[in-house]
């Protein structure tokens, strides 16, 4: 196959994954705590060896995802339960895999008293423990660093993560995140009661870099059939006068 094939592939199947991405964010435009994420790309140098003579060539490379970290707009709900953190922080909440890390506030009361996620995880405090309020609680109240008032009386405090690099983080479904680093005190954060934080997914900017991508793709396509194209014509030329 000519080498032009290879290199045209290779921007193909990036293409394709960005594309993947692209229509991720888009889908998720209305999800509470949902960070955009976009691709990175690199050319990858190798050699080929062709008749003694070496020919550098340029393969396009997918080498990594990054995600937006910029704060979602606020929405606000009334709901003393709704709660969204305004920086680089997380909520800590506990799954069946093990601790993970969301910005989606919008949170319940389970039938038996501990304040769960929408999927229906506990969320922890800052000793990772689980947060059970009392039978009669008629009022919860949640400060800006997080601490928590049950009907008027001191009720511990919410565990809220922040990390030196939070790129780190890996995507573990579109709202949880999960890492091995170590979480540090958060600082320079505020929690919002009554609030949640919309996608930071600007769909428009979205949709327009979809169309830009299947344009790609398209054109990509059309190379890759062009030179098919011709190779059968130079073979059939060399079939012709053997």
């Amino acid at each position: 196959m000519d080498n032009s094939i290879y290199i045209a592939l290779s921007r193909q199947l990036a293409e394709f994954r960005d594309m993947h991405i692209t229509a991720n964010n888009i889908a998720n435009t209305n999800t509470t705590g949902y960070q955009t994420e976009h691709l990175l790309f690199d050319s990858y140098l190798t050699h080929d060896i062709n008749k003694g003579v070496r020919n550098k060539m340029s393969f396009a490379n997918d080498i990594a995802s990054y995600r937006n970290t910029e704060t979602g707009s606020m929405q606000i709900t009334g709901n003393e339960l709704d709660m969204a953190i305004q920086g680089d922080a997380y909520f800590t909440v506990d799954t069946p895999l093990g601790v993970r890390y969301t910005r989606a506030g919008n949170f319940k009361v389970s039938p038996t008293g501990t304040l769960i996620t929408d999927e229906g995880y506990p969320v922890l405090d800052t000793g990772g423990q689980t947060i059970n309020f009392p039978e009669d609680v008629t009022k919860v109240e949640v400060g800006e660093n997080g601490n928590l008032k049950v009907n008027d009386e001191d009720f511990g405090s919410l565990g809220i993560a922040q990390f030196a690099n939070s790129q780190l983080l890996e995507r573990a479904g579109n709202r949880l995140y999960r890492t091995d680093a170590p979480s540090q005190p958060a600082e320079g954060v505020r929690v919002l009661q009554g609030m949640l934080e919309g996608a930071n997914v600007k769909p428009v900017l979205e949709l327009t870099h979809m169309m830009d991508v299947a344009r790609s793709v398209e054109g990509t396509a059309k190379f890759i059939e062009a030179v098919y194209d011709l190779e059968r014509k130079t073979s059939n030329i060399w079939a012709k006068q053997s």
